[in-house]
This record gives structure tokens, C-alpha cells and sequence, in this order.
């Protein structure tokens, strides 16, 4: 079986779909809807005579704004899709800007409703509540209100949705417009980033260094172009703080976790406790170039297959059978959810030219249906990103019948799900075999993660730290962004690499995203809360399942640290949960040293 491509023929069948616009013209219906009930909405400085009567109102305006919603929504994702399986396709990036300022539109004429919901005093806010249908709002609402002095006049409010369109998502989409369209040339070969970025996995280490020297040129001739994204994007967050800040400045850090539904507390205490056990990660590196019997373990090594691994090359049937019997063993429903989504066409892993590169998941609003994306060669790395993707697409799904608002998750919590089920893969690959190469191979895996997690995760949010810092103070040129990347991994790495990664901040394209900060911790939370996760069901065996879905249920209305304390009884601000996780690093790590 080739890799797939996807079926979304009942969603649009091309970006020019005449239903297209034809749900274009309903939203804009919708929206002149909804300006006449906003101009029914109470001052909520003021008593409120009838209270059923605002809570009808309110119920109306949610609706009305939630089918705007939905459509914004399918529109980007459809076309986000599209210019993903090729970066030029224009009617695909005219498609999803039209999404996008339909969303920015609806962000703008709900506004009041958001107003009043932050200003109405608690005690109204309670009495509306108890409706069911607005109490499904009730996490977000008073998630919200903490933040209340952090809120602006309603025309500042609109003002600064309406210039994000093409100010603060421009730069993000200039940055996707980039990944689309560069070609490095690997030993006189053009080729895709997606493609030139999975050699970076290729057995041959010349093979291999030639296509990371490949990238690097391919971005350092961009460099200067993604420095200006990287300046606008932190310039336009710093100078919204300043405006929001003017009676309480909250820096980066604080803004990040209000976004990630985590305390500042739990945020130190995870970092604190990767960089005690940083030395685990260097050990993982230094056991797979002593494997490989490298001296200079170098970037490019970073992805290299263990050494005389026999697996060989992966077909996609193979890789997805794989996936799905080891989710079977977890849980049938979840097994069978795999052979589902390659059935209705919602994987797309085959690879084309001007792909873009990485990997996601995604999911339309409706039908709630999850969609994965990567680009499938074969390798054992490629058979975790499908676990890692399918991971996201079950949480996404088990969240289907939710209402709207509690479908949509932090970051932090989003890479659970997938950590989790990469671990669930890692695990079955292990039992199944008493070979010493695969379990090697297998036990590489294991010290890649705990390397990417402990050492380049810190290492992104250390200069991420540093740039949000120095752009305080002014633009941050490309060779000043460099020497700072070279300075967090030498912090983080150590003598572990013979050089470091100067371009790396151009490279990854989580420093790029527009609509949030420090996409990297996530990443470090959840490869530590799923191991936590991980120990539990070890303990639990299948009593654990209806547990882990029960807790993914509630990822879109509480937050992590609630969420914690309902289903497992801990207090993640403590070091203690974060700990334990750890020493299942360890472990692993070990079983790596003692492989190899």
C-alpha cells in the first residue's frame, strides 16, 4: 500500500467548490444576525432587570457565533490542508486568508458578548451560569475573568483583531509561504524540505550530513527574511502587553501559561526539574555515538537509526498495522480508530514535491472529523510520528460530541495523547522481540526522546527566553539570533555535540507561529505527564482505559493542574509527579548504555 492522500470530497471538492462561497455568503448573514442581538446586550455595569430574558440572548448569540465559527474554521483547516500537500497552491492560500479574516471578523463583532462576560459582576455571572446550556462556558468564562485588568476599551479590543489578520498572522503565513517554497539541493539534488528533512534519518552519515548542510544553506538564505518574522511577531506581542499592561505588566511567561491553563509554579517546577536530569539526555547521546562510533557527534547525527538495525524499510500497511495493534492492546476501540482513519481517507503521508515539512494533526469543526499529516518514507522514525499523530487524532475524536468551546485544548495537554500513544508503540515493538538488534533499535528511540526532550526543549525555551528579552530593547538581527541559539544549546547539550545548530531558530517553525509563544515546553509536559500516565496504567492494567478517556474528555474545561489532581490525585506543582517520570527516563536510558 503507498502512503495515502486525502479523501475531502464531502467536505469541499476543490478550493473553488461553489458551496464554498455559498457558506461564505450564510456567514456573512449570520454575522449581520448577530450585530442586531449584540445590540440588545446589557451594560453589565448596570442591574439587569430580566434575567431569563439576557440569558435567551446570550444563548442566541453563542449560537449564532458558533456557526460563524465552524465555517471559519472548515475553511482554514481545508485550505491550510491543501497548501500543506503543496506550498503553491494559491487558491488554497486564498482560501485559508479568507478563512482567517472571517475569523478575525467574528473575533471583532463578538467583542461585546467577551466584555460582558469579563466585567459582569460575579455575582450576575452566577445567576446566568445556571443555565445549562451557558454553563458549558463556564471553565473558559472564569478562565477569562482572571485576566480581567488585562482587558482593553471595546474599540481597542476590535481594533487590534482587525490589524492581526494581515499584521500579526502575515508574518505566520509569510513564514508557511517560505517552508513551501524552499528546495535545498542535496548532493545536487532539489528536493522539498519534507523530503530533504527525512534524510536527516538516512543510515549514511555523509548522506545524512549533506542534506542538513543542504538545509542550513537553503535557510541561511533566508535568514534575514525569518529574522524580520521572528521581530515583528515578538514586537507585536511585547507592544499588546505594554498597551494591556499599563495598570499590571505580565511578562512572556505569565502570558504563555494563562494560555496553556498551567500556574507559573507548575511551569518552574517542570523546567527545574528537566534541567536537574539534563546529564540523562547527554548520556542517550553520547551511548549512540559510541553505537555508531562517532567522535563528533554532530546535528546531523541527531536522527541517525541505531547502527545494523534489520527492520529495514517500513511499508505504510505495515507501519499503520503496527500502530493499530498496539493501541488494540490499550484499548480495542482505540486499535480500531487507526484502521478507521486510513479507511476514510483522513492520513495523508505521501510524499510531493513542494510539501511542506513536519508533522500535525488537525480536525474540522464539522463534521468533527481529525485529519493527520506527515511525510511517509519508511523509516522506523516515521512509523513513531504516524503513533504521535494518531495519538492527537484519538483525543481529538473522543472529544467529538463535546460542545464547541470544550473541544479545543491547551498545548500543554495536547501532546499527552500523543506522547502517550508513542510510548504505547515503543512498548509493544519491545515485547515483541528478543533480537538484540531491534530491541536496540527500539531502545534508540527511547534516547532520542529523552535527548530531544531534556536537551533541545530546554534549549528552545532558553532562547526563546533570551530573544522575548532582547526584543524588549530592539531589533534582534540574524547574527545576534544565532549567536543566542548557539548559546542556549551550548548550555543545554554541553560537550555532548561537537557544534551546535546556529539556524535552528529559522529551521523550526514553532518560533513562527503566530498565535502563541513557547511552543516547546508543551512538548517537555506532556513527554513527562504521559510517562506519568504511562505508570499509572502500568499499575491499573484495564481499569486504566476508561480513566485516560475520561481524563482526555476534560482537557477543553479545567486546567492542567485540576485536571491532575481529579483523575490522578497529584499536585503537578510539586517536583514529586515530575520525578517519577523521570526515572522512567533513567531507565531508559539505561537499557540505551547497556544495548549498545
Amino acid at each position: 500500500m503507498k502512503p495515502p492522500v486525502w479523501r475531502d470530497d464531502h467536505i469541499y471538492a476543490a478550493p473553488d467548490d461553489p458551496a464554498i462561497e455559498a457558506a461564505f455568503q450564510e456567514a456573512a448573514r449570520a454575522l449581520t444576525r448577530l450585530d442586531a442581538l449584540l445590540a440588545d446586550l446589557p451594560d453589565p455595569a448596570h442591574p439587569v432587570a430580566d434575567a431569563n430574558a439576557l440569558r435567551h440572548l446570550l444563548r442566541a448569540i453563542r449560537r449564532e457565533a458558533n456557526g460563524v465559527k465552524t465555517l471559519a474554521w472548515n475553511s482554514q483547516v481545508y485550505g491550510y490542508n491543501r497548501l500543506s500537500q503543496n506550498g503553491r497552491d494559491e487558491e488554497a492560500r486564498v482560501l485559508l486568508s479568507r478563512g482567517q479574516q472571517l475569523e478575525a471578523t467574528l473575533a471583532q463583532r463578538s467583542k461585546p458578548v467577551d466584555l460582558f462576560w469579563v466585567r459582569a459582576p460575579e455575582s450576575l455571572v452566577r445567576t446566568l451560569l445556571q443555565d445549562p446550556e451557558l454553563f458549558e462556558l463556564a471553565y473558559h468564562i472564569h478562565h477569562d475573568r482572571a485576566l480581567q485588568d488585562q482587558w482593553l476599551s471595546l474599540e481597542s479590543e476590535q481594533l487590534i483583531e482587525g490589524l492581526a489578520v494581515d499584521g500579526l498572522q502575515g508574518w505566520g503565513d509569510l513564514y508557511d509561504n517560505l517552508v513551501g517554497r524552499l528546495l535545498p539541493v542535496v548532493e545536487g539534488v532539489p528536493m522539498g524540505l519534507a523530503q530533504a528533512d527525512n534524510l536527516l534519518a538516512h543510515p549514511d552519515r555523509a548522506r545524512r550530513a549533506s542534506a542538513w548542510h543542504a538545509i542550513q544553506g537553503a535557510w541561511e538564505a533566508e535568514q534575514e527574511t525569518v529574522a524580520a518574522i521572528l521581530n515583528a511577531i515578538n514586537g507585536w506581542r511585547n507592544e499588546l502587553g505594554r498597551q494591556r499592561g499599563k495598570g499590571r505588566r505580565l511578562d512572556a511567561l505569565e502570558v504563555t501559561c494563562h494560555q496553556e491553563h498551567i500556574t507559573g509554579a507548575t511551569l518552574e517546577t517542570l523546567m527545574a526539574a528537566a534541567g536537574e536530569h539534563r546529564e540523562l539526555g547527554r548520556r542517550a547521546l553520547r551511548a549512540m555515538a559510541c553505537a555508531q562510533q562517532i567522535t563528533d557527534f554532530a546535528p546531523w547525527d541527531l536522527f541517525a537509526p541505531a547502527p545494523q538495525a534489520v527492520h529495514g524499510k517500513f511499508g505504510f500497511e505495515q507501519a499503520l498495522n503496527l500502530v493499530m495493534e498496539a493501541f488494540a492492546a490499550f484499548d480495542p476501540e482505540m486499535g480500531a480508530f487507526v484502521r478507521m482513519m486510513a479507511d476514510k481517507g483522513w492520513i495523508d503521508a505521501a510524499p510531493s514535491e513542494h510539501r511542506r515539512s513536519g508533522a500535525y494533526c488537525t480536525e474540522y469543526a464539522d463534521p468533527p472529523e481529525p485529519r493527520v499529516f506527515l511525510t511517509f518514507e519508511g523509516t522506523m522514525d516515521n512509523v513513531i510520528t504516524l503513533a504521535h499523530e494518531l495519538g492527537h487524532a484519538w483525543h481529538s475524536w473522543l472529544l467529538r460530541d463535546l460542545p464547541f468551546e470544550q473541544r479545543g485544548y491547551p498545548k500543554t495537554l495536547a501532546e499527552t495523547a500523543s506522547l502517550f500513544a508513542e510510548i504505547l508503540v515503543r512498548d509493544a515493538l519491545l515485547a515483541a522481540t528478543d533480537k538484540v538488534e531491534q530491541r536496540r533499535a527500539i531502545a534508540w528511540l527511547d534516547g532520542e526522546r529523552a535527548a530531544s526532550l531534556l536537551l533541545d526543549i530546554p534549549a528552545r525555551f532558553a532562547f526563546e527566553r533570551a530573544l522575548v528579552t532582547a526584543r524588549e530593547a530592539g531589533y534582534v538581527g540574524a547574527s545576534q539570533m544565532r549567536e543566542m541559539m548557539k548559546s542556549a544549546q551550548q548550555q543545554c547539550y554541553g560537550d555532548a555535540l561537537s557544534q551546535y545548530d546556529e539556524l535552528f531558530w529559522a529551521s523550526k517553525g514553532h518560533f513562527s507561529i503566530a498565535e502563541s509563544g513557547f511552543y516547546n515546553y508543551p512538548y517537555l509536559f506532556g513527554y513527562l505527564f504521559s510517562l506519568g500516565l504511562y505508570a499509572q496504567h502500568a499499575r491499573a492494567g484495564g481499569e486504566f482505559v476508561p480513566a485516560y478517556r475520561a481524563l482526555l474528555r476534560d482537557t477543553g474545561r479545567m486546567s492542567a493542574e485540576a485536571l491532575v489532581e481529579k483523575h490522578l490525585g497529584v499536585d503537578i506543582r510539586e517536583p514529586g509527579f515530575w520525578q517519577e517520570s523521570l526515572r522512567y527516563v533513567e531507565e531508559a536510558v539505561v537499557r540505551l548504555e547497556r544495548l549498545v
